[in-house]
């Protein structure tokens, strides 16, 4: 049932009705004839509410069929108004010899009729042959037995009239097709077996309306006239509700030829209303005429074909029926599984030829008996209540039974419920019974091949989806990565790398609790689902880092592996979502230092997800146009002359915003970018040199430079190539490499070798070309070493160690430039300390070449007004 539209809104026009009714009443006893009229004109207040329920779109119904009835009700409510104004004010008036009081009604009936077998007959109703001709007989038999009883009572002894055998005739017929066609409905059942006797109510209401205006001296006739009209108005209440409340769909639809009154003896309460109206007439003097004889005639004949008929079509069911049953049978005794009919407490009541075949159970052994005999013990009372459960009509799956064979064996068996038996529904219950015995050994094999890693013997990912379902408790996930696994197999062949793996993994499964989970996620990937907390977790991942980090003594040869270790809370998310969130901290320390751990947080995967965007954006970005240069002066603080320009490339990132030189330079370097980068920056960078040293003949450029770079051959003569093609002198150019990158080269394997990165400096600086170092007191460069360094600029940040760089970098003949400037106080600091030379945002912030220009062109005319 569907949602529709209250009668709030058609309720507007009851005061208007009560009102004209009142009118006519204070006129003074008015005929009874008008007061039916206008009664059957309430009807227009239920047309008028579903109407507007169609237009509002609130009706269940379709919109044509509930449009199509509001037109009936509301044509009928009209009429019904028509009829009783006439009889107020042209009572004599006649049309034909008919009083217009019931033409009115007469020449609307025609129009309901039509209205309503529209929306009745609507959606086609898909029946077979013989529900065709079910269906014409009854409309046959109900019109025949309508128009029989009104006859009988009105016309058999009576007056017989032109207009109130028309409306009889016609209004029967319409009256017996729509309330069959509901009766009858397969398509939209649930609102047409409701709207179809209720149209039929209606036009029986205004028949009757007509026939009961067409008698106005005959007593008793209008009090009929108005118990049709008030018989109108309910039919329109019907109507409202089964269009506009009753979804059409409500239920599923009946196959052909097996609708529900197919086999409802339709017509058996109209007979017997048409008999008593017989006797009572007779009984009271009256006679039949040969109308009454003939309508009586094809009456008893419709019904009496109309069950002919239905023999016909039970036949064919039951014909079909029995056709499937003979196929269920052979496929039974072809099937290998057991099928068994069970009664209503539970006994055998017939089993498949399978079941002798399959199990070595014979038909003397099991029919009658209870199927407690033949299940274990120990299973007899859940045996017992699954299959009362189902045969109670609950839902329930299939049940594993250990199941006891003709052999004295137990075997294991599924069973699985069907339903009834179609030939005695709901007293008994199908079985089927599949033997499973190898099939369980089959499936414990494939489980444990399907959740263990076949080389390592530890879980595998499935096998860790599977495990943490089942601990609902577990507090970490630990994700460890291996390293140098590769390397092995390259050096000492596959074999080797495979044992060290396996002895990895032996060291894992050794160090981990009992109830925790070690598994094997990839190729050198593992992974720990523990119950520890969080303190706990870490130290068993830093043990675990450990123990996989210790040498490997295989086959007579050390071999070393690397390790590192991501950790997150196992919470209460998916699985798969933990396993992501630990790999993303192990992603984290990944290119770190060996035997690092690292927690998951959001703002981790806030970076990672940055670093990633960059990455597979950053080979691009150079055609693209996004790198930009940014020039930061470096002044003479004495009198604020710009001495030089440190060029920093930035990255204007569409979606990202600016990404600052470090992060694209180190971005660059991983990717293997940085040479394009640093090549497209120093010509583009000396290119502006050169314009500007026209003004500032003085006027120096620091390039920052890593360690890698600066030792590719392509770097060299790149570097000889921009200072050629511009013009530049050599000591125009300061090439600047900064001190963390000093340190790493002589920690990180993976970088050049310290001694080559200051050979190189040396030769640069015996072409002319500046070194530099920058951030100075940041790193763990000593002192002493500076001594060695050929090093030209000392870059410092500003801090309590200016004082002791400065008279350092003087002693050893190199410039101190103070880095980080940013207030008046660091100026003043610098200045006592004796630096010359500053750099930071209170001197010049970072900015694009233009704005350089207009910097250095106001220092020149500042320098010329002097």
């Amino acid at each position: 049932m569907a949602g529709g539209t209250p009668l709030r809104p058609a309720l507007y026009a009851v005061p208007a009705l009560l009102v004209l009714i009142g009118h006519v009443v204070a006129l003074g006893r008015p005929p009874v004839a008008a007061v039916a009229g206008l009664v059957t004109a309430c009807s227009g207040v239920i047309a008028v509410a579903m109407v507007t329920a169609a237009v509002s779109g609130r009706a269940a119904g379709p919109r044509p069929r509930v449009l199509a009835l509001a037109g009936g009700i509301g044509l009928g409510a009209l009429a019904g108004a028509g009829s009783g104004i006439a009889v107020l004010v042209a009572p004599e008036v006649r049309v034909d010899g008919v009083p217009l009081p019931a033409e009115i009604p007469l020449v609307t009936l025609f129009l309901v009729a039509g209205m309503y077998l529209v929306a009745i007959l609507r959606p086609h109703q898909r029946r077979d042959l013989l529900g065709r001709l079910r269906f014409g007989l009854d409309t046959l038999g109900v019109t025949a037995c309508l128009i029989f009883s009104s006859w009988v009572l009105l016309f058999s002894d009576g007056d017989r009239r032109g207009a109130s055998i028309t409306a009889l005739v016609f209004g029967g017929g319409a009256a017996a097709t729509v309330a069959v066609s509901g009766v009858h409905a397969i398509r939209h059942r649930a609102a047409l077996q409701w709207c179809g006797p209720a149209a039929a109510l209606s036009l029986i209401g205004l028949t009757a309306l007509v026939i009961g205006l067409d008698f106005p001296g005959v007593p008793n006739a209008a009090i009929a006239a108005v118990v049709a009209g008030i018989a109108v108005n309910v039919a329109a209440g019907l109507l409202w509700y089964g269009s506009v409340r009753i979804s059409p769909d409500v239920g599923p639809m009946p196959p052909p030829g097996s609708e529900p009154a197919a086999s409802f003896p339709l017509l058996a309460l109209l007979i017997l209303g048409s008999a008593l109206v017989t006797v009572y007439h007779l009984i009271n003097g009256g006679g039949v005429d040969a109308t009454s004889i003939l309508l009586g005639t094809v009456a008893v004949a419709a019904v009496a074909t109309r069950e002919w008929v239905s023999a016909i079509a039970l036949r064919r069911q039951a014909g079909h029926l029995t056709d499937q049953g003979n196929r269920l049978r052979d496929l039974m005794f072809g099937s290998a599984d057991v099928a068994m009919v069970l009664d209503s407490n539970l006994a055998v009541r017939w089993q498949s030829p399978a079941a002798a075949r399959q199990f070595g159970l014979s038909e003397q052994e099991v029919l009658g008996r209870t199927v407690s005999v033949l299940v274990h013990p120990d299973q007899v009372d859940t045996v017992h209540a699954h299959l009362t459960a189902r045969m109670s009509g609950k839902d329930a799956d299939g049940i594993v039974v250990r199941l006891r064979d003709g052999f004295g064996r137990w075997r294991e068996t599924a069973w699985t419920i069907s339903g009834p038996d179609p030939a005695e529904p709901g007293h008994t219950l199908v079985v089927h019974i599949r033997d499973i015995t190898h099939l369980h050994g089959l499936e414990q094999a494939l489980r444990q091949a399907t959740h263990l890693d076949q080389q390592t013997g530890l879980a595998n990912r499935e096998g860790m989806l599977r495990a943490a379902e089942l601990t609902p408790d577990a507090g970490a996930m630990i994700v460890i990565e291996l390293g140098g696994l590769t390397a092995i197999g390259d050096v000492h062949g596959r074999d080797l790398a495979e044992c060290v793996l396996v002895e990895a993994a032996r060291r894992l499964r050794t160090a981990v609790a009992g109830a925790d989970v070690p598994a094997r996620l990839g190729e050198t990937r593992f992974a720990v689902l523990t119950h520890c907390g969080a303190v706990r977790a870490h130290l068993l991942a830093s043990q675990l880092v450990n123990a996989l980090s210790a040498p490997y003594t295989v086959a007579g040869t050390v071999s070393h592996l690397s390790a590192w270790a991501g950790l997150t809370d196992v919470g209460d998310g998916d699985t798969e979502e933990v396993i992501r969130r630990a790999a993303l901290a192990l992603r984290s320390v990944r290119s770190g230092p060996p035997a690092a751990i690292e927690w998951y947080d959001a703002e981790m995967e806030t970076r990672l997800m940055r670093r990633s965007t960059l990455e597979q954006d950053l080979p691009g970005a150079l055609a693209r146009g996004e790198i930009e240069l940014r020039f930061q002066p470096i002044v003479e603080l004495p009198g604020r002359r710009p001495a030089g320009v440190e060029v920093l490339p930035a990255w204007r990132h569409p979606t990202l915003g600016p990404v600052p030189a470090g992060e694209l330079l180190a971005l660059a370097e991983d990717l293997g970018n940085l040479a394009e980068i640093e090549h497209w920056v120093l010509h583009r960078s000396c290119r502006l040199l050169a314009e500007w040293r026209r003004l500032h003949p003085s006027l120096w450029l620091s390039v920052n430079v890593r360690p890698r770079e600066l030792l590719d051959p392509a770097f060299q003569a790149g570097l000889e190539t921009a200072l050629e093609n511009h013009r530049l002198p050599h000591a125009a150019l300061v090439i600047e490499i900064s001190e963390q990158h000093l340190s790493d080269v002589r920690d990180d394997v993976h970088q050049p070798a310290a001694g080559d990165v200051a050979a190189q400096l040396g030769r640069l600086r015996a072409q002319g070309i500046r070194t530099a170092v920058d951030d100075f007191g940041t790193g763990p460069t000593s002192l002493s070493r500076l001594r060695i360094l050929p090093i030209d600029l000392l870059k410092i940040d500003e801090n309590a160690f200016v004082d002791v760089a400065v008279t350092l970098g003087q002693r050893l003949g190199m410039q101190v430039v103070a880095h980080g400037v940013r207030e008046p106080a660091d100026l003043d600091t610098v200045l006592a300390a004796g630096c010359r030379l500053g750099q930071g945002d209170l001197l010049g912030r970072p900015m694009p070449a233009e704005h350089l220009e207009a910097v250095l062109e106001e220092h020149q005319a500042a320098r010329r007004r002097d």
